[in-house]
């Protein structure tokens, strides 16, 4: 079967001289490989786009006996020149495309998924995020997968959160607390503004991320958090230079 999508290439690799094989995130689909035969020398059927950091429209179908995919054609739709150029920018972009690719996407938000990764990319690649920014990125993307507390209001007794005294996050039931409420049970204080600021991100998309500026201890107590947050719920953390499953 035939199938003409608009997708972003996560990454690319020889398994042949002229032949290569093509991890990509699809609109629909999620996380995909494909092989490009003789893509490392087709300029008609692949001119200039199976490189990292792509956004390209690709037809894709299978071999005969339906085993893999295989990528007749492509065109390119964005290529972003100024993350390809800067090193500190690939890097940023790299690494939401590690959590992607390590990631267990659900399929029914795979498009949310496409859309987030998409205007992350525009972001870096037009203005300046700091290096917090994968952060925000990766606890999006955990949102939208349907991990989603209200960091708004207590879920013992209703009454909302935003004061300027900590509340209780409870990483396995995805729930906060007042202290009032809390009684010792399980969970992590943390400080109203870094509920805030995880309910401001849940709210808000890429391009509202890079005029946020986090005194040093919400940045490292949002980062300790999200990341027990997705190694509990999406079963990924950061370990060395990459994500790995548990």
């Amino acid at each position: 079967m035939e199938l003409t999508e608009k997708v972003v290439i996560l990454k690319t690799g020889k398994f042949k001289e002229n032949d290569l094989w093509v991890r990509f995130l699809s609109a629909t689909r999620g996380v995909q490989n494909a092989f490009a035969f003789g893509g490392s020398r087709s300029r008609r059927r692949f001119g200039g786009c199976l490189e990292p950091f792509s956004q390209v429209l690709f037809k894709t179908g299978t071999n005969k006996t339906g085993t893999y995919q295989v990528l007749q054609e492509g065109s390119l739709v964005k290529g972003y020149p100024g993350i390809r150029s800067d090193f500190r920018k690939m890097g940023l972009a790299a690494n939401c495309f590690k959590f992607i690719e390590s990631a267990v996407l659900e399929r029914d938000g795979n498009r949310a998924v496409f859309d987030l990764l998409t205007e992350t990319l525009d972001v870096i690649e037009e203005a300046e995020p700091d290096d917090f920014f994968p952060l925000f990125f990766r606890a999006k993307v955990a949102f939208e997968q349907g991990y989603n507390p209200d960091f708004t209001i207590c879920a013992q007794c209703g009454k909302p959160l935003f004061s300027s005294r900590p509340v209780v996050f409870n990483i396995e039931k995805g729930q906060l607390n007042c202290l009032d409420c809390n009684d010792g049970r399980q969970g992590e204080t943390i400080s109203a503004g870094t509920a805030r600021t995880l309910a401001w991100i849940q709210d808000t998309g890429p391009a509202s991320w890079i005029n946020l500026q986090l005194p040093a201890d919400i940045r490292q107590e949002c980062f300790s958090v999200m990341d027990r947050f997705m190694a509990y719920h999406m079963g990924v953390v950061w370990e060395g230079n990459g994500y790995r499953k548990i």
